[in-house]
């Protein structure tokens, strides 16, 4: 890679663009202090990517815009400065796919702020691409190939742990204090995990004794456990069974309710095609009196209106266009006239105007050969005196003027003239205005007169029309309610029958077929049927109670609810033989002449007075009083308490249940959870809620037959109601068609008399406009007379005048020449004057013949329109009148229609209401049986996921049994070991999984504990590893560097020795690195003591080492001998050039010897302007001879 040039736009110093060229090798750029040198330095500084303006020597990036000063108003300056390094890519050096590469970075000024731009090839990049691709290449902004003024020293004063960390990175041994770092931070990482292994180690061994005890008590209470388990499974074996006989009962029912529903739809469906038979026939009719006499009749009504509208304007449009053609005929034959009497008169006025035109022609050129004559007179007068013609020019002056002004005069009076007569025409026009639109308000004042009276007739049936119509109204609105009245009553009917049958289906369900157990259903079945006396009934059908007690009262009764109370011990051993005879279950009997009385114990009554008792529960059961014993029996001295809460206080005491369901028995067990549903409960208040919904539905349906009957009375009266309207309806139209018909006349009348005003108002406009242009004219003329009169005056001096000038015989030859030549003029402008006015006169005769010929054609084409408009409303008017009778005849025959259709339909409104009565009697029927249905499908449905949620309950091992205990036993044996279970006392069971995890934790605590214990010896092998590959890396590097440095030292001083030397030989990286050198025919000192020139050597010959080592494509060095005599910059500049060979060199130098090694050299030059520029020096040894010595320089 090569840098190949340098290009700058206005950047520091250099104005405008400005390319260095750059050669290999060796590139020298010389000049004087303060001409720009370094400013090329800064350039390639800026583009690698130095964020330091300091570096750049400028506090802000907009000073390096040439010619930018803070706080200066100037305006015209640049606003932007760029820099571009080219590069020859053919190695690919640089990660781009191209040869020629140009990188571009500049500043853009906005406003107060700048921004910054990067381009590569022209194409937009970023700050991050250029540091990418430039760090890979090893060019930096801060790198070691790449010198500051005044820097070159800096190698040498550094501090050894400095020049140690420089080869360091030389040698990259960061990437090995990186990876020492990381597998440091792991290896204390894993220590800590150890410790705290180590300590949960303990703490398990601990928490294990402890669990060994607590294991011994889990182990016992997971025997009882076991048993209370085996009896869950078979309490759920018993809801099962439970399950199965409800859902099998219901399925009974429905079987029984769809057979019965089958025979009601055969029914229904028969009703329902006479309903809906009916109530098409029904709707005919009701549409044919809709369009008859709704829609029909009014359609019809408005067709007669329009007819007779129609008819009455087609008739007054003939009429009228009758009347204006006769008018337009008279005006024809007026136009006709005066026409032929405009076109003769125009006819003699040509000619006039012709003859007087010839006459005009000769007089004027009389005066032309007047004026010639008289002109040759006064020049033979006056000698062509310059006086003379003068005068004679002057005449000829105001002669022409006054021909003029007369001329115009004569103009202006033809048009007074014109004027005048076109006043007299528009007088007479407003005079015929004035007497048309007095005829045509007579007119209007008569069409007015009869319109009122029409009106006064037409607002009278309108009257009544509109009392009717407020009656009929009134009548459909009644109609309309009782209508919506029936609506919601049979609504309300459907919904309380509705209602009625879902709560005697659910009253019959639970009766009849509810949760009871086989037997039990048996044993009530034969008491309804009379097979065994002596059955009173289950003790839930005995007992009503209220809904907030419902709940707490089934739980505390449990499956006593079924136990069914007799007459005696006898019938209760009859039904007992009953059962056994057919084998269906057992059942629990309460003979009332038996059954011993129950008084509670001294701790239910103290329990029953505590907070939160509500009462015995037997107390709050409604039943009657023969049945007290037997009430007792059941519930005992079970008392109903609020909440479990305030159970609780007294658990153990008695026998409570909360109204939530919750039972807490005297033994100290508690039991809980979702309500039971049994299907069995009291009866509550659903008896009378059935015999208050029957009365309703009962004072409902008297309600809609005299509703009904209501409606049909208003109906036959709007029916009335509407037959008169249509009369009135008609007699109105009539009355319509009349008013329409003067209204139209009127209307027209109207018209007429405003287009009457208009022309009346438009002829006296003219007439104003054209009396205004008249008085102009006269005063025009007026002006005119003034001026020719004064001009005359002067041209009678102006005459004189000459005559005197003339003299003698000329004179008076001039003055009888000048009195014809005034003859003349005179009698040719009252020639002219006369044809100005005949010209005038032929013109308004020119336009009167125009306009009358326009007037005639326009009458023509009014006249032709009328005739047309004639011929088509006379035959419009006879079709509408033959419209006018067929729509009469149509009306009386509707009329006669309407009284038929309404007898049908009221008949058909009779049939069509029983049979929706006896439809809607068997749609309840049909609700209730399907309403029950539904109600016990959902209590199959309920039970059944139920009963397979019981089924996958039991395990799949489990068989199932033939018999099970009834539930009560199964839950006193769940009691007993509940107490087993209560004397353990607190175990935790979950010792026994907490001592076996606790086990496997302890093993995998010791197992992760020693592979840790490996991890940390395995990290400790791996730093040392890391460390001495860090140190033989680092001491390759320095060996590398220390021979090459010394070899360079060598090279540049002739003849010294230097070398570097480690600070700790054993321990490299915790010591820095020295540097000693001997010049030649010296001692060997410290880098620090020698002198700041031999320093400058050191440095370079430590850069050299480091290029022998990590080469760079190029170096930027800004006067690397600045503080070095004539011989050491003599062996700098051979080293450069020696170097130059292996790398591109750019160094900028003011010393002669550099000059004379390098293979180019560019001067910078700053003129008076202060730009830099630059120049490419040829000839070097020219140059420096040309330039003065440097011990000159220095002087």
């Amino acid at each position: 890679m090569r840098l190949l040039e340098l290009k700058f736009e206005n950047f520091k110093s250099f104005k405008g663009h400005v390319t260095v060229p750059l050669g290999p090798g060796f590139t020298c750029i010389t000049g004087p202090n303060g001409s720009g040198k370094s400013n090329i330095t800064d350039a390639i500084l800026f583009i690698l990517g130095s964020r330091s303006t300091k570096l750049l020597r400028a506090r802000k990036l907009k000073q390096l815009i040439h010619g930018f000063q803070e706080g200066s108003k100037k305006k015209s300056g640049p606003k932007s400065c760029k820099v571009s390094m080219s590069f020859d890519n053919s190695d690919r050096f640089l990660a781009i796919e191209k040869d020629l590469v140009t990188f571009t970075k500049g500043i853009k000024l906005k406003g107060k702020e700048t921004s910054t731009y990067y381009q590569i090839d022209k194409k937009k990049s970023s700050a991050r691409e250029f540091e990418a691709l430039f760090s890979r290449a090893g060019l930096y902004a801060t790198g070691y190939n790449i010198i500051q003024q005044g820097d070159v020293i800096q190698t040498s004063l550094m501090s050894g742990i400095e020049r140690r960390r420089k080869i360091e990175d030389v040698a990259g041994i960061t990437a090995y204090d990186n990876r020492l770092k990381s597998t440091r931070s792991a290896r204390k990482s894993v220590e800590a995990d150890l410790v705290l292994l180590n300590e949960r180690a303990k703490e398990s061994k601990r928490t294990l004794k402890q669990l060994e005890r607590e294991k011994e008590d889990a182990e016992k209470l997971e025997n009882i456990i076991k048993e209370i388990n085996e009896n869950e499974i078979a309490l759920k074996f018993r809801t099962i069974f439970d399950l199965e006989a409800e859902i099998e009962s219901r399925r009974e029912i429905v079987e029984k309710y769809t057979k019965e529903l089958e025979k009601i739809d055969k029914k229904q469906l028969k009703r329902k095609e006479d309903i809906e038979e009916n109530q098409l026939k029904f709707k005919e009719i009701e549409n044919e009196i809709g369009i008859s006499g709704g829609n029909k009749a009014r359609e019809l009504q408005e067709e007669l209106d329009k007819a007779r509208v129609a008819h009455a304007l087609a008739g007054r449009n003939a009429e009228s266009a009758q009347n204006e053609l006769r008018d337009l005929e008279v005006e024809r034959k007026t136009i006709v006239g005066e026409h032929k009497i405009a076109s003769n008169e125009l006819k003699t006025l040509t000619k006039e105007l012709d003859s007087l035109d010839k006459a005009i022609k000769k007089l004027e050129s009389k005066v032309t050969a007047k004026v010639s004559r008289l002109t040759e007179l006064e020049g033979a007068a006056a000698n062509n005196s310059e006086v003379v013609k003068e005068q004679r020019d002057q005449l000829e002056v105001l002669r022409k003027k006054a021909g003029e002004l007369e001329m115009q005069r004569h103009r202006i009076e033809g048009e007074k003239e014109q004027l005048e007569n076109q006043l007299t025409n528009a007088k007479e026009q407003v005079v015929r205005s004035e007497q048309w639109l007095e005829s045509i308000v007579t007119d209007a004042k008569e069409a007015d007169f009869q319109l009122k009276d029409m009106e006064i007739g037409n607002k009278s049936a309108n009257q009544n029309l509109e009392k009717i119509k407020k009656k009929h109204k009134d009548v459909l609105k009644s109609i309309e309610k009782y209508q919506k009245d029936l609506s919601n009553l049979e609504s309300k009917l459907r919904n309380l029958s509705m209602k009625l049958a879902s709560k005697e289906a659910a009253q019959r369900a639970r009766e009849e077929f509810g949760g009871y157990a086989k037997g039990v259903k048996a044993i009530l079945q034969c008491r309804d049927e009379g097979k065994l006396p002596g059955i009173i009934g289950t003790v839930a059908e005995l007992g009503r109670v209220d809904k907030e007690y419902a709940t707490a009262l089934e739980v505390a009764a449990g499956a006593r609810l079924q136990s069914i109370v007799t007459e005696n011990d006898r019938a209760a051993a009859e039904a007992i033989e009953f059962l056994k005879r057919n084998n269906i279950g057992r059942v629990r009997f309460l003979p009332l002449n038996k059954i011993h009385s129950y008084k509670p114990s001294a701790a239910a009554i103290l329990i029953s007075k505590k907070p939160g008792a509500i009462g015995f529960a037997q107390d709050l059961v409604k039943f009657d009083s023969r049945y007290k014993d037997a009430f007792g029996n059941v519930f005992g001295d079970t008392v109903i308490i609020d909440s479990l809460s305030n159970a609780r206080k007294h658990l153990g005491k008695g026998r409570m249940v909360t109204l939530q369901g919750e039972l807490l028995e005297s033994g100290g067990a508690l039991v809980g959870g979702a309500a039971p549903r049994t299907g069995i409960s009291f009866g509550t208040a659903d008896r009378t809620e059935i015999d208050n919904l029957s009365a309703e539905i009962g004072n409902l349906d008297a309600e809609k037959l005299q509703k009904s009957s209501a409606l049909g009375e208003l109906i036959d009266s709007a029916g009335k109601l509407a037959t008169a309207r249509q009369e009135l309806e008609s007699e109105r139209a009539a009355f319509q068609t009349r008013v329409t018909d003067y209204d139209g006349r009127a209307e027209e009348v109207k018209k007429r008399v405003q287009e009457a005003e208009d022309a009346l108002r438009s002829r006296q406009g003219m007439v104003e406009a054209l009396q205004g242009e008249i008085i102009e004219r006269k005063e025009s003329i007026e002006n005119l007379e003034q001026d020719i009169q004064i001009i005359t005056g002067e041209i009678a001096e102006a005459t004189k005048d000459l005559q005197t000038i003339a003299g003698g015989k000329s004179s008076k030859n001039i003055a009888k020449l000048q009195s014809e030549l005034d003859e003349f003029r005179d009698e040719l402008s009252g020639k002219q004057s006369q044809f100005a006015a005949l010209s005038a006169k032929t013109e308004a005769t020119k336009s009167d013949v125009g306009r009358l010929k326009g007037d005639l054609d326009l009458n023509g084409k009014e006249q032709k329109d009328l005739q047309k408009v004639l011929k088509e409303e006379s035959q419009n008017s006879a079709k509408l009148d033959k419209e006018l009778k067929r729509l009469r005849k149509e009306e009386q025959t509707k009329f006669k229609q309407l009284k038929g259709l309404r007898d049908s339909r009221d008949s058909l409104h009779d049939a069509l209401t029983e049979l929706k009565s006896e439809f809607s009697t068997n749609q309840e029927l049909k609700r209730s049986r399907k309403h029950a249905m539904n109600d016990l499908k959902v209590e199959i449905a309920t039970r059944e996921p139920r009963l397979l949620e019981a089924k996958g309950k039991i395990p799949n091992d489990i068989e199932t049994p033939q018999t099970v205990l009834s539930r009560e036993k199964l839950e006193n044996s769940k009691e007993i070991l509940e107490r087993k279970r209560n004397r353990l006392g607190s175990v935790n069971m979950l010792s026994l999984d907490h001592y076996r995890l606790e086990s496997e934790r302890f093993g995998e605590i010791k197992k992760h504990r020693k592979q840790l214990k490996e991890e940390v010896k395995r990290l400790e092998s791996l730093e040392i590893k890391i460390s001495s590959k860090k140190e033989n890396k680092f001491m390759g590097v320095y060996n590398h560097i220390g021979k090459s440095f010394k070899t360079s030292f060598k090279e540049i001083t002739g003849g010294g020795d230097a070398k570097i030397v480690l600070e700790n030989k054993d321990s490299p990286f915790e010591g820095g690195v020295t540097i000693k050198a001997r010049m030649p025919k010296k001692k060997l000192y410290p880098v620090e003591a020698l002198s700041g020139g031999e320093k400058s050597l050191v440095s370079m010959a430590f850069i050299f080492a480091i290029q022998g080592y990590d080469p760079s494509p190029f170096y930027l060095l800004d006067e690397p001998d600045q503080n070095l005599d004539g011989v050491n910059t003599e062996h700098i500049g051979r080293a450069i050039a020696m170097q130059s060979s292996f790398a591109q060199f750019l160094v900028v130098s003011l010393h002669h010897a550099a000059l004379r090694e390098a293979e180019n050299v560019i001067g910078v030059f700053m003129g008076d302007d202060g730009v830099s520029r630059l120049h490419q020096i040829q000839d070097v040894d020219n140059f420096i001879s040309s330039l003065p010595t440097e011990t000159e320089a220095k002087a």
